[in-house]
């Protein structure tokens, strides 16, 4: 649902396209794209994105526009050096996002015109002919998921390389039933990483429904929360829990991207037990990341878990 694409500075020259007047109708076309649903391989050690702001004055005014937003928005991935020496022609450039897709794939690699004719692997895309490229083409909204841990890890991962805050909003999300035993596994990935995010759950202060439901205590619930806490100060993670009034919606709020998940992150036994998630448009994300901001109201409970609860 995040896709991750490598962009070849010459999309930014007009010189690069069959004819200059094509930029303008190419660079605005992938700019929102990028802005919303996707993260870009800053290759070279981020030495694309410098490359692209020290010759912006050369290029399109939209290059320096659409690098600064990137960074910005958190959506350049930092990816090391594959090729020995500093790319000096778009065609150096192309070829070191494909020596990077085959150590972790990338969605596409966008090229000017010109770079285009020299390749023709398919996962390289002239920018004028993006539309009609079927990886592009392929871009959805919404997912289908088969609701395992493994399932989930594979759809969020690009997600738990990325982002910088997580928000987990489930009202029934308990880690010590048995349907949410694995929810630690969807966080351990993140302890692999040298900066690591904010994680927060959100979850009702009841528990079930109807006349079976009950109203735990905040002692109840730091027991019931206990052994995730442990988990999590063994990878050395913090998170931080809050639970609110009785709510039925459930969602991944990330700073990178907004998903509507109905089904929670349980797990199930069944077979091809699928739930269908969707992305969030910009409004929406915001909408419901500021429903959960304790700034903006009071939940009814709030404690850290993790590290940060035990003092380290």
């Amino acid at each position: 649902m995040l896709e991750e694409y490598a962009i070849v500075p010459d999309v930014f020259d007009p010189a690069a396209y069959s004819n200059a007047a094509f930029i303008e109708m190419c660079l605005p076309h992938l700019k929102e794209p990028l802005l919303q649903e996707a993260v870009v391989r800053d290759l070279c050690d981020g030495g694309w994105s410098q490359f692209c702001m020290a010759n912006s004055g050369s290029l399109h005014r939209l290059c320096k526009e659409i690098v600064k937003k990137l960074a910005q928005n958190n959506r350049l991935r930092r990816f090391p050096r594959h090729n020995g020496s500093d790319p000096a022609t778009p065609s150096d450039w192309c070829r070191e996002g494909l020596g990077t897709s085959a150590v972790d794939q990338l969605a596409g690699i966008i090229v000017g015109h010109n770079t285009k004719q020299n390749f023709t692997q398919s996962e390289v895309a002239s920018i004028e002919k993006l539309t009609g490229t079927p990886w592009w083409q392929n871009r959805s909204p919404s997912v289908t998921v088969d609701r395992k841990t493994g399932e989930y890890l594979r759809v969020l991962h690009r997600v738990l390389l990325q982002a910088n805050s997580l928000m987990f909003i489930d009202p029934n999300l308990d880690p010590s039933s048995h349907n949410y035993r694995e929810f630690i596994q969807l966080l351990a990935p993140l302890a692999e990483r040298v900066i690591r995010p904010r994680i927060e759950i959100h979850r009702s202060f009841c528990k079930g429904d109807g006349p079976a439901r009950t109203f735990p205590t905040e002692g109840d619930w730091k027991v019931a929360y206990a052994s995730l806490s442990t988990s999590l100060e063994a990878q050395n993670l913090a998170a931080d829990v809050f639970f609110w009034d009785d709510f039925h919606e459930r969602y991944l709020i990330a700073d990178v991207i907004g998903i509507s998940v109905p089904a929670g992150f349980d797990v199930t036994g069944k077979l091809n037990d699928c739930s269908t998630w969707g992305r969030l448009g910009r409004e929406d994300k915001d909408k419901i990341q500021r429903l959960f901001d304790p700034a903006a109201r009071q939940p009814k409970w709030h404690f850290s878990i993790g590290v940060v609860a035990n003092g380290n």
